[in-house]
């Protein structure tokens, strides 16, 4: 939980998160609901600016998601619990790079900013050729479609 040095100093070693192609991916971000309460957070693509989010992808007002670019940006836990990770669908290879979750605190320059960078890396090939396996298959069930409309008829 090295992302967890941040209560303090804005700055700090991001977190690494590597995703694989077409899976599920999630990036780590939470904030002390017991000291700030329930806050509005949003997360971006690249270095926090200084208000908001840049390239803003998702955001909540605390208790539910708001806004999103893309169905498959998902806030999945219990926001009023202050972890607003952020799980990315289906993830592709354009989804690498360096993403930014902010936590609107109360009051001036108190925000907390927590940056994650993201690597995805190619699914594993199966080596083992399936072809003929699947010729079968497609005959088969096209056998059985015919054999079903003639009965039905």
């Amino acid at each position: 939980n090295d992302h967890l040095c941040l209560s303090e100093s804005s700055e700090c070693i991001a977190p690494k998160v590597i995703g694989i192609e077409g899976q599920n991916v999630t990036l780590p971000c939470k904030y002390n609901t017991k000291k700030h309460g329930v806050s509005a957070i949003c997360w971006g693509r690249g270095a926090i600016p200084n208000s908001g989010c840049n390239k803003e992808i998702i955001s909540s007002d605390g208790t539910e998601v708001t806004w999103r670019s893309s169905v498959r940006y998902n806030l999945l836990s219990e926001l009023k619990t202050g972890d607003v990770s952020l799980t990315i669908f289906n993830v592709t290879e354009k989804d690498s790079g360096q993403y930014g979750c902010r936590v609107h605190v109360y009051g001036l320059w108190n925000d907390e900013k927590y940056h994650v960078s993201l690597t995805i890396e190619k699914a594993p090939v199966p080596t083992t050729s399936q072809a003929p396996a699947n010729v079968t298959i497609t005959e088969q069930t096209m056998d059985n479609h015919t054999h079903c409309t003639e009965h039905s008829v």
